[in-house]
């Protein structure tokens, strides 16, 4: 039997793997990724031929990707395709790289460097245009926050070397069999379990400012896909909208009503009606607004657009035509990172993606002021939809003083499938690198608030026309991570090339 699971370990190794993504919450999938790796690491202790192994670690990450991305097929079987021979590279490189490290080093050296090699090329896939970066590693472990509370030191990239390093200790132990090698793996895991208990339960305080400010925020959940533009659609969509923003404001009285991404289908400052509407409704309401909305610079090529964002508040409503103010004096937000292939074309953005569109991509992070009723200011940061899969990206937003984030989505085009799921717990390790509670507003779902540990609260179920109101935890204190995002990252390249050089050192000691 166990000569069988060698010998089509890439299978095993790439099944494993792909259940661990978060597509099957509560189930606690993702520790599968901790073992994943080991069936196929135990089978090549030795050196094989090169195209041997290149064609079984190739297969092996075709079907991670197909297991972990299956739910694209429910949407376009082209995109599910694009899918997985797009981005099953990104992970069949750092294994190309044990292959040679393993044959120049030996197979216990090669497992050293793996966690290493595979962290600092997981950081390098992940400036790479056409990435996906949802078959990252660190995306396994996003709903076990019991375990990683240490990405507010680390950010992802911790995650990812944490994960890579517990397979290569336990292939060591189970090849080995040594009560040392155990030991190692026992502490490996003990110790960010410990850390995460100190700061969810013993000290919370300790990464968090002292202040209990907090603000009331209402997210309204249309449930229409907001890429569907005609009249009808836009119609229905400022019915729900209305509708909605009008009950949470008299039953909850919220400080801020956050609308999902591209709520309006039309651009705001181009349509006088749409503008003069939403002024009379602010005023009225005496609550700020987060607001996505489309906008084209040129209005005969409804190709380019911008997707952007800002706070409304009663006070521009109210003082809009007293002060002459213009669109041009208004602070907005332009979405900076779009999803590949959808909303960007991958090295060429000005060419029309598979949708028909272009986004012209903003080029600065901003942070908004409102206040609420008893006068008390707030900084909120906008970041919009696939925006949460760049971390760094979201650090920058929360070192300009954002006391939270508000994060508008478009998820209704996944329909009900894994793809919502997932990015829900992806959003969950923004707000736990930068301890900063997110408010998750998509149309159609999943919306919901995430405190600055990862818990989830106020959900709204998927595919409902909902509000959800809550307190914001409002948090001034800044994570080691926000501060210093690429830390890590440069202690792993420092100690990679110290070991290399360690290890080079040792086998020419050796042949001598």
């Amino acid at each position: 039997m166990t000569k069988i699971l060698i010998k089509y370990s890439w299978i095993l190794s790439g099944i494993l793997l792909g259940l661990s993504y978060p597509s099957y919450h509560p189930i606690p999938s993702g520790i599968l990724a901790w073992i994943a790796f080991v069936p196929f690491l135990l089978e090549n202790q030795k050196s094989n031929a090169f195209k041997i192994y290149l064609v079984k670690a190739s297969l092996l990450c075709i079907i991670t990707m197909s297991v972990e991305a299956w739910w694209v097929n429910l949407y376009s079987f082209s995109a599910f395709l694009i899918c997985v021979f797009s981005q099953f590279l990104f992970l069949l490189v750092p294994l190309c790289v044990f292959y040679y490290s393993n044959k120049r080093f030996g197979w216990s050296k090669a497992l050293l460097l793996l966690p290493f090699l595979w962290t600092l090329l997981d950081f390098l896939a992940h400036q790479v245009p056409h990435s996906l970066q949802i078959y990252m590693l660190p995306y396994t472990q996003t709903n076990n926050t019991w375990l990683v509370q240490f990405a507010d030191l680390t950010g992802m990239w911790g995650i990812s070397f944490w994960v890579v390093m517990m397979n290569s200790l336990l292939a060591l132990a189970l090849a080995n069999r040594k009560v040392k090698n155990f030991a190692y793996l026992f502490i490996w895991l003990v110790v960010p379990l410990f850390y995460s208990y100190y700061v969810v339960s013993f000290n919370p305080k300790s990464v968090l400012s002292s202040s209990n400010k907090k603000t009331k925020v209402s997210l309204i959940q249309t449930n229409i896909d907001s890429y569907h533009q005609d009249s009808l659609t836009v119609q229905k969509t400022f019915d729900q909208i209305v509708s909605l923003s009008d009950s949470a404001v008299k039953n909850t009285q919220p400080d801020l009503l956050l609308l999902p991404e591209a709520a309006f289908p039309l651009s705001l400052f181009q349509d006088s009606v749409l503008l003069d509407f939403t002024k009379k409704s602010i005023a009225a309401w005496q609550t700020s607004v987060a607001i996505g909305y489309a906008e084209y610079p040129d209005s005969s090529n409804k190709a380019v657009f911008r997707n952007n964002a800002l706070v409304f508040t009663p006070q521009l409503a109210m003082f809009w035509d007293s002060l002459k103010i213009k669109p041009s004096d208004v602070k907005v937000y332009q979405k900076q990172y779009g999803l590949p292939f959808v909303e960007l074309t991958p090295y060429f953005e000005k060419t029309p993606s598979l949708r028909g569109s272009a986004m012209e991509r903003g080029k600065e992070p901003l942070v908004f002021d409102y206040k609420n009723f008893e006068n008390e200011n707030f900084k909120v940061a906008l970041s919009i939809c696939w925006e949460q899969m760049h971390p760094e990206k979201i650090a920058t937003l929360v070192m300009q003083n954002a006391e939270f984030i508000a994060l508008m989505n478009n998820d209704a085009w996944f329909g009900k499938t894994a793809g919502a799921k997932q990015l829900l717990s992806f959003t969950r390790l923004r707000a736990i690198e930068n301890r900063r509670t997110i408010a998750r507003c998509s149309n159609g779902g999943i919306s919901c608030f995430i405190d600055p540990f990862g818990k989830i609260y106020g959900k709204i179920p998927w595919f409902t026309t909902e509000f959800s109101t809550q307190e914001v935890l409002c948090n001034s204190k800044k994570s080691f991570y926000t501060k210093h995002p690429r830390f890590f990252l440069g202690c792993v390249l420092v100690w990679l090339i110290l070991l290399i050089f360690y290890f080079e050192l040792f086998k020419k000691n050796k042949t001598v």
